[in-house]
């Protein structure tokens, strides 16, 4: 029990802050990410910006801006390692390739699914696709190491693989 009060959530925060810094890495690494992050803000700003100078008020705009930020950063850094932990802890999945894979896979599939993708991608979305699954297979690995090792080892009557 004392697994899933501390240790659990604990790995997982300590995944999710790792899936922000390989993020920024991704930033660093791709110009194709970094355009999106740093380039979408900065189009976000002069528009709520622009907005202001013409006399609207930019509120709702930005509301909803951020509202979808926060959707599309749930969706890529906390909906995917949480699914794929609480399954491992319930079916006893102990692989790290798996907690890997399977993270990194939701870490590109829910986005794509909230945005609606139904045409191919462009050689520039895939490379941000290719980042996501990098990203979510660094936040699954941390997840792994810190708990998923003894994935189910309470259920099971197991003990954690040291």
């Amino acid at each position: 029990m004392l697994r899933w009060l501390l240790l659990i959530p604990f790995a997982l925060m300590m995944a999710m802050a790792a899936g922000l810094v390989a993020m920024m890495v991704a930033s660093v690494v791709s110009p194709g990410i970094a355009l999106l992050i740093g380039g979408g803000f900065e189009r976000l700003l002069d528009a709520l910006f622009g907005l202001a100078d013409m006399g609207v008020d930019p509120g709702p705009t930005a509301e909803a801006a951020f509202a979808l930020l926060g959707r599309l950063g749930f969706a890529i850094i906390v909906a995917p390692v949480v699914l794929v932990a609480v399954g491992s802890e319930l079916f006893g999945l102990r692989s790290g390739l798996i907690q890997s894979g399977l993270t990194g896979l939701l870490s590109a599939l829910l986005p794509l699914g909230m945005l609606g993708l139904t045409r191919t991608p462009s050689g520039a979305e895939v490379q941000i696709i290719g980042a996501l699954v990098l990203v979510g297979a660094a936040t699954g690995f941390v997840y792994w190491v810190i708990a998923g090792r003894g994935a189910g080892a309470e259920r099971a009557g197991h003990t954690p693989r040291s």
